[in-house]
Formats: structure tokens, sequence, C-alpha cells
């Protein structure tokens, strides 16, 4: 054979209404964009360029995938679903034929060379995340401009109407030709998969990466959402519809720029809304002696015959046929879903064996009731009659893929419903399903991704025996427990810029998985592993809260005294630990699950949940002010560190200890660890992190420098690092990252300078992205921080960010020293000097003379401390307060000599507070 050859050349093609760009990846019809995935956009190229010619199907397969094996099935399912698509437009009505041992392209196809003639692609798109439905709008024009009109006056419009009438594509198509009217985009939603109304705010929050707060659920979504105008599409509402009207009553009376679609069975019932209900496909009442022209002037029967030449090449409607067709559609009541079932038989069984088929079904679920069938049983009857059709063996895989809650790929389809049947077999089945439309499918993406619509799956499920039903839950837990595993590995090659949006898909079947998994039926030890290892996924699309609250139920139930697998177990206890952080539970309780997974990693003899629990332990010691625990912890994971040849836990352990000796005031010891962690800083492993998630060491590491740095003495390069931080930060587009360079970098180094106006900048921001992401921790530090810096902070409680803050409030305005924080004195840390100097103020400030020799003392101590630890920085102030002192009591020469040899000793931030003030008590200008 031939070798095969890939189309090449600049320019593009038309044909019919469509345009097609292929360096431009661009498909658009009449103007509008058709979304396409690589895969298939490569397909249609290559047919295309070749129009009227045959293309085989291993052409096809060398071509499209030519550097991974890939089965001809896949095949098949990519060229109906690109089938589907140009089936939108009358001119790709049958544009792609099949014929033997492959494919031909038949409609007449022109091209441009030039860019003078080639057309102009529309600009950057706006933001949306509308999903590619391959279903036309065919008879819904008239519908779909109403509805945006309506949408144009009215701030909530619902779409309501039975399952299978189309309610979802009508509402996107509706969305995205009202796209260009919001700024900000659309954000579709899907709760199809939500059975907890609870989870309604999470679900949507997720959408936009945006995390829930558990005290506040819509902060974080209102903080966004706030200066946007956008557009929500809420689809498929119906069984979570008191939620939903909850939610979107509080967004819309919080956000005067945002608008909402919906779509349910039933209305919503909230405060404002617009209800349409969508009828069913206009479709003939009399059959007889209908032409086939006057039978296509008809949607419904013009969708129906558009969906046969989706699968049927050549199929053309002719008068003999027309009165079967349209009794056909009468039958179906126009329901768009019930038309696309009985189509997808044509090529089988013929028009005339559709109908009668669909009438003995018909009349044996009614007993020869004479009138009209509701939709509901339309529906029902419809699929019953498509499910009788398949073969057992399909029948089975239809039924075993309604656990699937969400969209999944076909490797899924088979690990949970394919396991008794040979792969190519497997392969076969699944494909028949998707070509008789009870799966539907995306090719919108790299591979394409499955989904049975929530009508289907409740079908299916509804036939599954109890064995069926074990046995299908069993392999789709296990699939899950495997993917959430390849994610890792995928997540740590750090290659992948989109893992979030790749991988999010997975989390509706994560909860079923779940679900399953701890209920009475299920596999404790399973949901274990599921629970324990879903930390990067929840984490990635901000779900902190929702995670947090499953952690704890599992624990709940599994002690760890228990028979279940102490590594599981411990990964559990280790997860907890941080989503407990992350919802700004007591420091202790963190503290205490550290500590009980260090302890069954030990039983367990786990040297890597060992590092993990440790590497914990001191993040956690280090928030509790525990400093000299938190370099303990850090010498102790330099022990375990050296069984390991990795270099990611080379530079964590070199990032704890300059955490660890930072805090006990050794920032020259610390300095030298940061400058080792800088010196193999790798960039570009970083950028491809995703949004939220874990810390690129050199990032994280830099407000600890910027720290550091200005303790010794150098004011202005610390500002400059902070500065530097934030921007890496930002650069590589993590949330965490973002709210760390600014809590321990730039608000403390603001104020430390006398940047007021800059700290408080700062400290919104802080707030703002702390609730956007719902980082409650470093939200607390912001509202903090927002206190301290309007002079409303109440020093006589301690501030919930626990020990740590409180030294960082301390140290950034002495009012906002806590008495627990001042009598913290036994074991020296940071910011002893400060703390021994702001006793000495108080003392000072409270007596006429009284306390002098007290506070002397305490500020003799100060200046000891920080010559000892060489921080310059609160040697300054000491100094600073002990000469302002001693010039009040006329000893001006003394005053002189103890601050002169510490000011002379800077050499740069001279416009900076500390400084200035220093400068002013020696006469400087």
């Amino acid at each position: 054979m031939e070798k095969a050859r890939e189309p090449t050349g600049g320019g593009g093609y038309a044909f019919g209404d469509f345009r097609f760009a292929p360096e431009a990846r661009h498909l658009s019809l009449s103007g509008a964009t058709l979304r396409l995935g690589a895969r298939a956009l490569d397909m249609l190229r290559i047919l295309v360029a070749r129009a009227g010619t045959v293309v085989t199907a291993d052409e096809l397969l060398t071509l499209v995938w030519p550097d991974v094996t890939v089965e001809e099935t896949n095949l098949r399912v990519q060229i109906g679903a690109l089938r589907k698509v140009l089936a939108r437009g009358e001119q790709g009505r049958g544009a792609i034929e099949t014929v033997p041992r492959g494919y031909r392209f038949t409609l007449p196809v022109s091209r441009w060379e030039d860019e003078a003639s080639e057309p102009v692609l529309p600009a950057e798109p706006t933001r949306d995340n509308l999903p590619a439905l391959l279903a036309t709008t065919v008879g819904r024009a008239e519908t779909i401009a109403h509805l945006g009109g309506l949408l144009a006056e009215q701030r909530l419009v619902t779409i309501a109407g039975p399952g299978g009438v189309g309610k979802t594509t009508v509402a996107v198509e509706v969305a995205r030709q009202c796209l260009p009217r919001f700024a900000d985009g659309i954000c579709f939603v899907d709760f199809s998969s939500i059975s907890d109304p609870g989870l309604v705010p999470s679900a949507l929050a997720s959408a936009f990466g945006v995390g829930v707060l558990s005290n506040d659920p819509l902060g974080g979504l209102i903080s966004y959402l706030r200066k946007k105008q956008m557009l929500l599409l809420l689809d498929t509402c119906e069984h979570v519809v008191d939620a939903v009207a909850s939610l979107v009553e509080s967004l819309l009376s919080r956000l005067s720029r945002l608008r909402i679609l919906a779509t349910s069975r039933e209305v919503l019932r909230a405060t404002g809304e617009w209800a349409y209900r969508l009828p069913s496909l206009s479709h003939p009442t009399h059959t007889d002696g209908l032409t086939a022209a006057d039978a296509l002037s008809f949607p419904a029967v013009d969708f129906f015959v558009r969906c046969v030449r989706a699968t049927s090449d050549r199929f053309e409607l002719g008068d003999a046929d027309a009165d079967v067709v349209a009794a056909i559609c009468h039958r179906l009541d126009g329901m768009p879903l019930a038309i696309e079932f009985a189509a997808a038989r044509v090529g089988d069984l013929g028009l005339r064996e559709i109908s009668a088929r669909l009438d003995d079904r018909f009349n044996a679920l009614t007993k020869g009731r004479r009138t009209a069938l509701p939709r509901h049983q339309t529906l029902a009857a419809t699929l019953e009659w498509s499910y009788q059709l398949l073969r057992p063996e399909e029948q089975a895989m239809l039924r075993q893929l309604s656990v699937f809650r969400g969209r999944f790929t076909a490797d899924a389809a088979l690990a949970v419903a394919g396991t008794r049947w040979a792969r190519p077999t497997a392969l076969t089945y699944l494909s028949n399903i998707f070509a008789k439309s009870l799966v539907t499918v995306d090719i919108g993406g790299e591979a394409p991704l499955y989904r049975l619509l929530d009508t289907t799956r409740a079908f299916a499920a509804e036939r599954l025996t109890t064995e069926e039903s074990h046995e299908a839950s069993l392999r789709h837990a296990m699939h899950m427990l495997a993917s959430l595993k390849a994610l890792e590995i995928d997540y740590e090659s750090g290659d992948n810029r989109d893992w979030t949006e790749h991988h999010r898909q997975l989390i509706d079947d994560l909860r079923g998985a779940f679900d399953w998994a701890l209920s009475g039926g299920g596999d404790r030890d399973l949901g274990l592993q599921l629970i324990g290892n879903a930390h990067q996924i929840c984490y990635a699309l901000s779900l902190f809260d929702e995670y947090a609250r499953r952690l704890k139920g599992v624990l709940e139930v599994t002690p760890e005294t228990s028979a279940a697998d102490p590594i599981a177990l411990g990964r559990v206890w280790q997860m907890y630990g941080h989503a407990m952080w992350q919802t700004a539970e007591p420091i202790q309780i963190v503290i205490g699950a550290f500590r009980t997974a260090l302890e069954l990693a030990r039983h367990a003899e786990s040297v890597d949940q060992q590092r993990h629990a440790l590497f914990s332990l001191h993040l956690a010691f280090a928030q509790n002010g525990d400093y000299a625990e938190c370099l303990s912890v850090a010498n102790e994971y330099a022990s375990i560190a050296k069984t390991f040849s990795s270099f990611g836990i080379a530079l964590r352990y070199q990032r704890m200890m300059a955490v660890g000796l930072q805090a006990i005031g050794d920032p020259a010891g610390a300095r030298a660890f940061v400058e080792r962690v800088l010196a193999d800083e790798v960039e570009p492993a970083d950028s491809g992190r995703p949004r939220g998630i874990r810390v690129s060491s050199g990032v994280a590491i830099r407000p600890t420098l910027a720290r550091i740095l200005w303790l010794q003495g150098y004011p202005e390069q610390a500002w400059e690092c902070a500065c530097n931080g934030l921007e890496r930060a930002r650069a590589i587009d993590q949330a965490i990252q973002l709210v760390q360079a600014i809590a321990f970098g730039l608000v403390p180094i603001a104020c430390w300078m006398g940047k007021i106006e800059a700290a408080k900048e700062f400290a919104d921001l802080l707030l703002v992205s702390s609730l956007e992401h719902s980082l409650v921790l470093n939200h607390r530090f912001g509202q903090a921080y927002q206190a301290v810096l309007d002079g409303t902070f109440d020093a006589g409680r301690e501030p919930p960010g626990g020990p740590y803050l409180a030294d960082l409030l301390a140290t950034m305005d002495e009012k906002a020293a806590t008495e627990a924080a001042l009598a913290r004195d036994g074991d020296e840390r940071w910011c002893t000097a400060e703390m021994l100097r702001i006793r000495a103020a108080r003392l000072l400030a409270q007596s006429d003379g009284q306390c002098d020799a007290e506070a002397e003392a305490l500020l003799r101590r100060s200046l000891d401390v920080a010559r000892r630890q060489k921080t310059l920085a609160w040697e300054l102030r000491t100094a600073t307060t002990l000469a302002e002192h001693w010039q009040r009591r006329g000893r001006n020469a003394e005053a002189l000599a103890v601050l002169s040899p510490v000011y002379e000793r800077f050499t740069e931030g001279f416009d900076t507070r500390d400084v200035l003030r220093a400068a002013a008590i020696l006469g400087f200008k």
C-alpha cells in the first residue's frame, strides 16, 4: 500500500455555508464557530483536501494518530460525531460518505490560497465553557430569538419542559448567540450529576475554579463575580431546584451585572424568574397524502431526516415515505430525543419496520388507549424500544455504563463495563451504542468523551440487577482510584499546563465512587484509598469544604485502631489535617491529625508517608509558633530525605531548613539554605502547575528571603524580592502562591518599611484572592492585616491565625501586640528582640520614670539578642527606642552613642520609616 501522505499548504476551504481554515484550526457555519477537537479537525482537513476521492481507514488512522496505535472503532466514533456537527448545516447533510475500506467527502469544495481572499476569522472569543453540542436546533430559530430577547430584558430566565424536549440544546444556542453581550463571558454548569443539594454552591464555584468557605459558601462566588458582566447557564436543575433557587436569588440580589439562564423540568419559583415552557417540535397531525416537501416543512420531520443523514450517508426523503416519517414523528410527539433514538435505527431496520415496531411498543405500554401519550411516557417508551433493539451484550454494557455520573473515556467505559469481552469487541459494542444515540460523545478535546444523558442513565440504572450493580460500582471505584494515581503522576511530570481542565470531568464520578464505597454495600478500604488520593483534584477545583466534610465523615467511622490499611488510613489523616487547615479549624486539631498520620506511617514502616507527615507537621508547628519543633522536624526530615535520590525531596528539605532557621532567629543560616533553593530553581517545571494546589519552591521561598533581607538590614532588597515573588506567583497562576506571596512577604514588609498605603492595597488583594479560592487561613491573615492597618485590631483577643500571626502583627504595629505574644519569651525566636522592645516601650509609656530600670534592662537584652541573631532591623528599632528614652532623660551623649553605630551600618533604605526615625534623632535630614 502506498504510504499515507498528509495534505499540506496554507489557505483554507469553503463548502456550502461552512468555512474551514486548517492552519488556524477554525471551522465555522454561517460565521458561527463550531467546536471540534484536534483529532476531528485533523480528520476533516484530510477529507476536505481530498474531496471526491476515497481516503482509506488505514490512511486516516496513520495521519490523524501518527505516533499511537488506535482501534478503528475510535475512528468510527470520530466520523459519526463529525457527521453530526456537519449536519447542523443544510449543505452538510451526508457530507462524509462511507465507502468500502474508507470514507469520501462528497461536497463541492472551493479553496483560497492567498491572505487577501481568506475569510476574516473572528477575534479571540469571549471566555466560555459551553459544551460542543452535536444536536441541531432545527425549528427553534424563533424560540431562540425570543429567549435571547427575554434574556436582554430579564435577569433570570428558566427554560422548562419534560426530559428530551431539547432544553439544553436550545439554552446553549441562546447563550452562544448572546455571548457578545457579556464582556466577561459565560459559565455553563451541569447539575445532572449532583445528588446532594448542599453541593450546588461548590459545583458552581468549581466551574470557575473558585472555592467556597465553610462559613460563607457564597463569599468566594460573590467576590469573584462582583465586577463581572457574565451569564450563568445552569443546566438540569430539577432535582436540586430549591438549592438552585436559593443560590440564584442570593447571586442576583448582590450582583447587578449578572444574568442567569436555567433549564429545569420544573420552574425554579425564584424571585424575578421568567419561565418559558419549551414545546416539542411541530409535527404533522394528519399524515395521509403528505408529499416529502409538505412533511419537511414540519421541524420534527426535518430534524428526523437530519438525524438519519448523520448516520446514513445518502438518505433522501421521498414522497412514498413521507407519510411514514410523519407518522413516526407524530407517534413520538415531536420529542427531539425520542426522534433521535428512532432515526438512529433507520440504517438497520428501515422506516416501515421502525414505524411498525414503535406502534407495537407504544400499544403495549398504553394498553391500546387511543389518547395521545404524555411526553414523559413517550420518551420512556422510545427508550425501552431502543433498548430492546440492542444486542444482549450491548444492553449489558449500557446498563453498566449507568454507574458513570459524568463524561468518560473509551478506556474508562471498558474498565467498568467491558471487562467480559476482548477489547476490540467491547469497543465495537460501545460504538454501536453511540451509533444508536443512547450515548453521546464530545469530540471537542484530544480524545472523545462519552456521556449518558440523565434520562438514559436513569433508565439504564433501573435495569441493573443487584449483582451487576455491585460489580459495576466496584469496577468503577477501582477505575477512579487508578485514575487518581495516574493523575498524580501526570501532575508530577509538570509538563501539562491544562492539568486542571484536563481532569475536571473526574469530580462527578469521584463523588459517585465515594458514595458507593462508603455505603453499606460498598468497600470501606477502597473508599479510604479513594478519599486519600483525591486531594489534588479537589484542591485544584477549590472544593476544600466538601473535601473536608467527606474526610471527616470517613474518619468518624474508621478509627485509627481499626483493621484498615494503615498506609491508606494514614494518608486520610494527613489529608484531613490539611483540609482542616484550609478551612481554618484550630491549629491543635491540625497538628493532632498530622501526628496521627505520622504514627500510622511509622507503624506501617512507610518512609514515604513519614516524610509527608513530617513536612506537614513542620508547617503546622511554624504557624503555631512552635519554632524549635519546626526546626526539629526539618532535621528529622533530613534523615529520611537521604534515603531518596529525589531532587524535589532535597529541595523541600532545604526549604524546611530555611523556614526553621529563620523562625528560631538564625537569618544568616536560613539565607544559606534559601540560596541553595534559588540556585536549583527550575522555572519551566513550575510554570505548568495547576492553580491552587502545590507550591513552587522558588516562588514559595521568596517571602522567606524577603523577610530575612529586611531583618538583616536590607529593606530595599527585601521589597524588591517580595515584589518579584508576587510577579512570579502571578506568572504561574497559582492562587496559593499568590496569596502567600502577599501574606508572608508584601504586606509585612510594606508595614515594616512604612509603606502603609501599599500595605493596605495588598491586604485588600489578599482578602479578595483568598476569598475567591476558599483559602480560609490566608483570608484570616488578610482580615487581621486590614484591622491592624485600619486601627481597629483588638489586641485583647488572640488572632485566629495562630501564634505566628500574632508575632507577625506585633512587629507590624506594636499596638497590635497581644499579651500572649509578648509573654512567649522562654525560647528565642525570630522576633524575640522586637517583643522585648515592645514590652519595654509599654513600661516606659505607663510610668513616670518608675520602671526605667526594668525597661532599660529589657532594651539591653533586646540589643543583645538582635546582635547575636544579626538582625540589624531589630537592633535599629531597639537602639532608637533606647536613644529616645535617654534623650528624654537628658542623656544625649549616651543616646547618640547607642544609635549612631547601628545607623551607620545601613547601606540602603534611607527613606524607610525606621531609618528616617533614627536619622531624626541623630539630627540628619
